[in-house]
């Protein structure tokens, strides 16, 4: 939209307006909604075998519980806050809403909408660039990926040094400490590469990318901390161990590529996995069912309350 100089006004729109461009067409549209169909008929049935009834029986009652889930869902957007100050160099505070709906978007409505949700809120209010907007934007998606990728390769690592009974045939402990080891060396020799050819691939400085990385390796630790600890308010009966599992599991599938709706594949491996933990399966599936739902209440309720807000709100400059 354009304007003319002083008679501009601010004028809202739909920040979902773009989501339809990058939503899938066609056939490719109908697979994933086939998938997502698929995997939740699948659990549905498994849930009606288990009983609604014993679930109901078994969903987490402790207050505790339910703090948790709230704390460790806001982690992200207090994090970015923090991370958009420094990418921008802007002053972030008193954004808490808008990350919250950044948040929600891609969670609930397609992946990357919150970003584009952002910028064209940022390119309202700051006097920035689109092309520094979109770059601070794709640097933060990038060290995101990077540190998460990082997190699920280490993670998995400690779990098969934990428990290499997981690997046919004790491989890991054939392999022995040496062979983890140089792998390990790998994955930090790679995040040396990115830092050094930084310039090349992201547009910041070394200093800034040193502690946006930091804040990301803090707000996945911090996240995966809290959410064990609701977990174990949950199901006491629970060992870190099984925790750690879980963890370990649920970041390896948030890095499986070309897979839709990960939340509900990861509600499907947890449903089938309960038997064989060693607590009261009935117990571990109706906590994971009660956190889909708050995960899902949230993300809506997020977006509701949001759009209420005149300060979450997007407007550019047009007629």
């Amino acid at each position: 939209m354009t304007g003319d100089g002083d008679t501009q006004e601010a004028a809202e729109v739909d920040p979902l307006g773009p989501r339809e461009e990058a939503r899938p067409a066609g056939w490719k549209l109908w697979l994933r909604r086939a998938f997502t169909i698929g995997i939740l008929s699948f659990i549905i049935w498994r849930l009606t075998l288990i009983g609604w009834g014993e679930l109901w029986r078994n969903l987490p009652t402790e207050p505790l519980f339910y703090v948790l889930h709230f704390t460790a869902y806001s982690v992200l957007p207090l994090s970015e806050i923090a991370i958009f100050s420094l990418i921008w160099g802007v002053s972030m505070s008193g954004t808490f809403g808008v990350m919250l709906r950044k948040r929600a978007l891609n969670n609930s409505v397609i992946g990357y909408s919150g970003e584009v949700y952002l910028y064209l809120w940022a390119k309202a209010r700051f006097g920035l660039t689109g092309r520094r907007l979109a770059s601070g934007l794709k640097d933060n998606v990038l060290m995101s990926g990077i540190a998460t990728a990082l997190c699920a390769i280490v993670a998995a690592l400690m779990l098969l040094w934990i428990n290499p009974d997981l690997v046919r045939d004790r491989l890991v402990e054939r392999a022995g400490p040496l062979s983890i080891g140089l792998f390990a060396v790998l994955i930090v020799a790679v995040l040396i590469l990115f830092y050094v050819f930084r310039a090349k691939i992201f547009g910041i400085g070394g200093r800034i990318f040193a502690i946006v990385m930091a804040l990301h390796f803090a707000r996945i630790g911090l996240t995966y901390i809290l959410q064990a600890w609701q977990w174990d308010v949950g199901v006491p009966a629970g060992t870190a161990e099984l925790w750690f599992t879980l963890i370990t599991v649920q970041l390896v599938i948030s890095q499986l590529p070309l897979l839709p709706n990960r939340d509900l594949i990861y509600l499907a491996f947890v449903i089938e996995y309960a038997g064989s933990t060693g607590v009261n399966p009935q117990d571990l599936q109706a906590m994971f069912v009660t956190i889909f739902v708050l995960y899902q209440l949230l993300n809506y309720t997020a977006l509701a309350v949001t759009s209420l807000l005149p300060s979450t709100r997007v407007a550019v400059k047009g007629a």
